[in-house]
């Protein structure tokens, strides 16, 4: 018996029952501190009783209320809310088919990486890249917008003993032990693209007008015409493998600067060359979310809270995320909920940012507790989850049916054996995969790339905000295990005071680092809220990717106040 960690993260770790992880590859026996604490954690801060304004109360009784919540608005004005806190196709997919069933509005799925997506698709047909068997033969990596020495442990051993250079916006943890660090701009990472490929241009390999002048490349990078040249070298010299991070894709111009940086490794000649994310191919998760029936409407995650505050979004159903810790402008949704603008439900194992602000609250199992279909969006493994824990709180599929049927909803979608769903939409033998508890998803053929070199508008200038992951946390989650203050990384400012833009302003701790340049502030994204309980995105707009929609939570123009100096 086998179980697949859930997180919203590349490596997928793959655990025996006793939780010790496998030695296949590309596991290979070892797992990160979040995997080695999962157990611990799992009882901590949960949600053990539904509760209806913070009083514990019986699940029926709280479906009773949801449900006649949701008969009072119009399918248009209620919307589910759900993400990839749990990778389970049990838990984030075939739920959703109950809300396409009843024509409520949905959002666009674009918090995290459908810029990427959209982006490298218009390239090469899919986002598809490069899988762990792959790696390995490569001798070299240039890795762009990433530090998967915080974020992707597997991928970072396949990695190691090899030539490796990186382009960021701060010195991380994968630029202190590689070998070179290109220290850019923020949002600049388009026009360094653009620059590597005027140096191909000018060697041979591309046919294709850039009139995108060196004086501007170097401007907008704060880099030199020779680091360019020395990029594009390493690119025709080492042939290595290009790592593009979700972080790129809420950028400025992000979509541009992914297509962009895909399609360097075709230009020179290597067939694939880059890792993204490998999840759009070998899953029909339409059909599993059961997107056949057609929303009232689709509503960007950019724009949720200004629907919200605006009075168009009144239901809201949230499971398998935490929209008050990551959706722009949350602080919006707490004040409908407190203000009776919004009725908010959540589904969680655990007493979520959102879940503590909720009209009603329902009890959901951890992925130790119950059973599921996980898949990575870097191997091409899907794994049947057994539980290795006593179950607790309702599962999501359940839950959905128990509202469906109080609503006497009657659409096959909703009632389909999950299992001959999955079989659908995977192309895998369920009863072999029950058996083995492993099944190998195929891989696409690889096609040529369609090469284009955008129009590129200069980059806004001032100080950004931009956040990273911790290797602690996952996004909100670990909270339960490890505490830490919001803290603002810069390279001028020690003490406490104000992180300042045109939508609000977050009270955080500020500590100096030389690791982060000036004109840039950075956080953990997993810092959730401010020093006075205010959610940390709350300073984020409604801005949006041209391509896909995507928040631009690493682009936010900010101000700095300190209100109490402090010495180093």
């Amino acid at each position: 018996m086998v179980i697949a960690c859930t997180r919203d993260c590349y490596d997928t770790c793959i655990f025996d029952n006793n939780h010790k992880p496998l030695t296949l590859f590309p596991i290979n026996g070892f797992t990160c501190y979040r995997g080695n604490m999962d157990i611990k954690r799992n009882s901590l801060n949960r949600v053990d009783r539904s509760l209806i304004d913070g009083k514990e109360v019986e699940t029926q009784v709280a479906l009773e209320k949801v449900v006649k919540e949701l008969k009072r608005v119009s399918p248009h004005e209620a919307l589910h809310v759900d993400y990839d806190g749990n990778q389970g196709l049990f838990t984030w997919y075939f739920p959703a088919r109950l809300w396409y069933a009843i024509h409520a509005a949905t959002t666009d799925y674009s918090i995290c990486s459908a810029e990427g997506h959209e982006a490298i698709s218009r390239v090469y047909g899919s986002s598809f890249g490069e899988t762990p068997e792959n790696f390995s033969k490569y001798n070299a990596f240039v890795i762009w917008g990433s530090d998967p020495k915080t974020s992707f442990i597997h991928g970072w051993k396949l990695m190691k003993g090899k030539a490796k250079v990186v382009i960021d916006v701060r010195v991380s943890h994968t630029a202190k032990e590689s070998d070179r660090l290109f220290l850019i701009r923020p949002s600049s990472d388009a026009f360094l693209a653009v620059g590597v490929m005027k140096v191909l241009r000018d060697k041979g390999y591309l046919n294709q007008g850039i009139d995108v002048s060196w004086d501007i490349i170097e401007d907008e990078t704060g880099l030199r015409r020779r680091d360019v040249e020395e990029l594009a070298e390493f690119y025709l010299d080492m042939k290595p493998l290009t790592l593009i991070g979700f972080a790129l894709g809420r950028t400025f111009q992000g979509g541009k600067a992914i297509s962009l940086i895909s399609t360097i490794p075709s230009v020179i000649g290597i067939k694939g060359g880059f890792f993204y994310s490998n999840s759009s191919y070998g899953i029909d998760f339409s059909y599993l979310r059961g997107k056949f029936n057609k929303p009232s409407r689709v509503v960007p995650m950019a724009e949720v809270s200004k629907e919200v505050e605006e009075g168009k979004i009144k239901f809201m159903f949230v499971w398998n995320s935490n929209p008050v810790h990551s959706l722009p402008g949350s602080d919006r949704i707490i004040e409908a909920v407190n203000e009776g603008r919004l009725f908010l439900v959540v589904h969680d194992p655990f007493m979520s940012e959102t879940a503590k602000v909720a009209n009603v609250v329902i009890p959901a199992p951890t992925y130790l507790e119950k059973e599921d279909v996980v898949y990575s969006y870097w191997h091409r493994l899907l794994v049947y989850n057994k539980p290795i824990l006593p179950p607790k709180g309702i599962d999501e599929i359940t839950l959905m049916r128990d509202i469906a049927r109080r609503m006497e909803i009657t659409d096959w979608s909703v009632w389909e054996d999950p299992w001959v769903a999955v079989s659908k939409a995977t192309g895998v033998n369920v009863q072999q995969l029950k058996q083995k508890g492993i099944a190998r998803l195929q891989d696409p053929p690889l096609r040529e790339a369609r090469v284009s070199i955008p129009n590129l508008e200069r980059t806004p200038k001032g100080t950004v905000l931009v956040f990273g992951s911790h290797p602690s946390f996952t996004n909100s989650q670990f909270k339960e295990v490890l505490k830490m203050e919001p803290t603002a990384f810069n390279n001028k400012f020690q003490g406490i005071g104000y992180v300042k833009s045109k939508w609000g302003k977050i009270k955080v701790r500020f500590v100096k680092s030389d690791d982060v340049p000036e004109g840039v502030i950075f956080m953990f994204k997993n810092q959730l809220v401010d020093l006075e309980g205010k959610p940390v995105n709350s300073i984020v707009g409604p801005e949006k990717g041209e391509m896909a929609g995507t928040p631009l939570l690493n682009f936010v123009n900010v101000d700095v106040e300190i209100t109490h100096q402090l010495s180093p």
